[in-house]
């Protein structure tokens, strides 16, 4: 990947930051973002705890994707469209941003992670990682967070970096292999831009 001003930045939990939910129905972790010129941002990643049946805060003009982390599932009711039900782990719901979205947990709290992406500007993906092959992670930007464990990041060209539990790597014009070895799960999010 041909790059201008590749960087690798670490992120510990003292870097994250809790914002209250724009519909002021809970508290969401930061763990990066891009900030745009005009108050809004290019993306955004960020953990949530959702603890009872609730609306979703509306992103006019963001596309989003979320996966479920902890916890059994949730229900989500999209736009009045019948339920989609997503399990721990399962891949990444996408929707739009604008949508009237219902959650419901299925069985008790859930943490859920929540990729945001102004749709004018980014597209990307969200992929969930536990075991299995390794993951090839390319784009613009990338954010890789463990879960549990520690995960491996070995960006092309470089040498190997761990990522243990709650920490994160933010990868900058940088493509990388991401491995997640059994008992160590994460989430890598791929941003690219317009």
């Amino acid at each position: 990947m041909q790059s201008k001003n590749p960087s690798i930045t670490r992120l510990t939990p003292d870097d994250h930051r809790r914002v209250p939910w724009k519909n002021g129905g809970g508290v969401t972790t930061e763990l990066a973002v891009e900030p745009a010129p005009d108050g809004r941002f290019v993306w955004r990643v960020s953990i949530a705890d959702v603890v009872e049946p609730g609306p979703f805060s509306a992103f006019p003009g963001y596309d989003r994707l979320i996966a479920v982390v902890e916890g059994d599932g949730m229900r989500l009711s999209v736009d009045g469209a019948a339920p989609v039900e997503r399990r721990r782990l399962d891949p990444a719901f996408a929707f739009r941003g604008e949508a009237p979205v219902w959650c419901e947990p299925t069985a008790g709290p859930i943490r859920d992670v929540n990729l945001m992406l102004d749709r004018a500007s980014a597209t990307g993906t969200l992929t969930l990682l536990a075991g299995g092959p390794a993951h090839r992670a390319a784009g613009d930007v990338l954010l890789v967070h463990a879960l549990a464990g520690t995960l491996t990041v070995i960006p092309d060209g470089g040498e190997a970096l761990t990522v243990p539990a709650g920490h994160s790597l933010l990868l900058r014009d940088v493509a990388a292999l991401v491995e997640a070895p059994d008992g160590a799960e994460g989430v890598c999010a791929e941003v690219r831009r317009r």
